[in-house]
């Protein structure tokens, strides 16, 4: 037990130290997302409309416009619209700076979150005509909360700024394309996959589930089988989700979508702590989860507003980039867990880790409270290549463990009797054992004697462990 808890506590202090190096991020499906729009206005212009979350502009700037959003907001108009026109710049290929504008402020509510509406023109210079391209640097509250994002949409693609990287190239954008390439929309997908912490932490619950379970079989094949069953199944379910959002045929509030992401990672964990479900039942559940998070998938190509055979192409593109995502993901964390979950104290940190996780996402999303969890998480959840580090490092600390261990300390392992059976176990199996011995040895003395008086004579004398050698009538 003490070991147990000592590995326990490594694995905590593996998770603090690299929570504490690695740059914050926030989870695909943050609400608290600041949304650009960016189109076109005229032949010169740039129309760009900002949705930033109150709550994330009184975090980052001590005011208080989300208690009391309508008169808050229409009583700061001037000073939002100073602040947001001094951290937003626009810069021409040559150089040439675009002077932006700030045409409306006003209190709307977006996703179930009170926001601030703030509309900016930004006006191309005669020299930059030819160019037809800007870089536009954003640092509106991400200048303070670094784990805030910015999901820019603009010709047809979308991008993400951060406190890292706040800068993107944009193109002045013509009118609303027909289509939308393909290799955009391919990269749009794996990276909101990839940027996406409640789905890689709910592909590392699945697996370790996978992991545990597989435990069981002594072949490597049955053991990739069945994660290749499971992910298998998670494409299928959150593939036919997606669609039918996209095309409009299924909606449900943004609200309740990202709290039912939360949610299953939840109950996925609870089954990673003892995978009790049978292997059909659990594919199938892993199905009816790909479904709620293909819902989530959606919004990117929803925001396209494509209709008909227009939204073929960007569809399919947009959900191989996140089968991409999926497998690079899966490829990154599957040795990994595939060693953790041979510890049955490091497999249960880990879910119920994630479980806690999950909950604070659940109540973040669902009641639209703080989540105290989420600087933390954000920092190692923020991509494949930071929870594959944790991951890794967690693994480490494991195996150093064991190598230390003494050699007359017990073995904790899914595959070793010695966890289940005691000592008076293992005593009465071997007493068992030799009494079924016995009984084979009377069965073949039966089966060798012609008669049944001659049967009777040797069955008595192999109990009375004389030689059993029948005299033959």
């Amino acid at each position: 037990m003490i070991r147990r808890l000592l590995q326990a506590a490594a694995l905590a202090a593996v998770i603090l130290v690299l929570q504490a190096f690695l740059p914050a991020s926030a989870h695909a499906h943050d609400p608290g997302t600041t949304l650009l729009s960016v189109g076109s206005s005229g032949d010169t212009d740039l129309e760009i409309t900002a949705q930033i979350p109150l709550s994330r502009i009184d975090l980052a700037y001590h005011t208080r416009l989300d208690s009391d959003p309508a008169p808050a907001v229409r009583a700061s108009a001037n000073w939002l619209a100073t602040v947001v026109r001094d951290r937003v710049r626009l810069t021409a290929a040559d150089g040439a700076t675009w002077p932006v504008t700030v045409d409306d402020v006003a209190a709307d509510r977006q996703r179930g979150l009170n926001t601030a509406r703030v509309r900016l023109t930004a006006a191309l210079p005669t020299a930059a005509t030819r160019a037809r391209s800007a870089e536009l640097r954003w640092d509106v509250v991400t200048d303070v909360v670094y784990s805030h994002k910015v999901l820019v949409t603009a010709d047809g693609r979308t991008s993400l700024l951060t406190h890292q990287t706040p800068v993107v190239r944009l193109a002045v954008p013509a009118p609303p394309p027909a289509s939308v390439p393909a290799a955009s929309m391919l990269h749009a997908g794996f990276e909101h996959f990839r940027q996406g912490a409640d789905h890689l932490l709910f592909l590392c619950v699945i697996a370790l589930a996978a992991a545990r379970r597989s435990l069981r079989r002594a072949r490597l094949r049955a053991r990739v089988t069945l994660m290749a069953g499971i992910t298998a199944m998670f494409t299928a379910g959150h593939s036919v989700s997606l669609a039918l959002a996209s095309l409009g045929w299924v909606s449900l509030p943004t609200r309740v979508v990202d709290a039912g992401i939360a949610l299953t990672i939840v109950v996925a964990a609870a089954h990673a702590v003892r995978p009790a479900l049978s292997a059909r039942t659990e594919l199938a559940l892993t199905t009816a989860f790909g479904l709620v998070h293909g819902l989530g998938f959606a919004g990117t190509l929803q925001r396209l507003a494509l209709t008909g055979t227009d939204l073929i192409l960007p569809l399919l593109s947009f959900n191989l980039g996140l089968e991409a995502a999926q497998l690079l993901a899966l490829a990154l964390i599957a040795v990994p867990i595939a060693v953790l979950a041979r510890s049955p104290a490091v497999s249960v940190t880990l879910a119920a880790s994630a479980a806690a996780v999950a909950t604070g996402w659940v109540v973040e999303r669902a009641f639209d409270l703080t989540n105290p969890v989420q600087p933390l998480t954000g920092m190692l959840l923020g991509t494949p290549e930071r929870l594959a580090g944790a991951l890794f490092a967690a693994t480490a600390v494991l195996l150093i463990a064991r190598a230390t261990r003494p050699e007359d300390a017990p073995r904790e392992s899914f595959r070793d009797p010695e966890d289940f059976w005691s000592p008076e176990r293992q005593e009465v199996f071997r007493i068992m054992r030799g009494q079924d011995a016995r009984r084979c040895s009377r069965s073949a003395v039966i089966a060798r004697t012609p008669t049944p008086m001659a049967r009777s004579s040797a069955v008595k004398s192999s109990a009375c462990g004389t030689p059993c050698s029948p005299t033959p009538r």
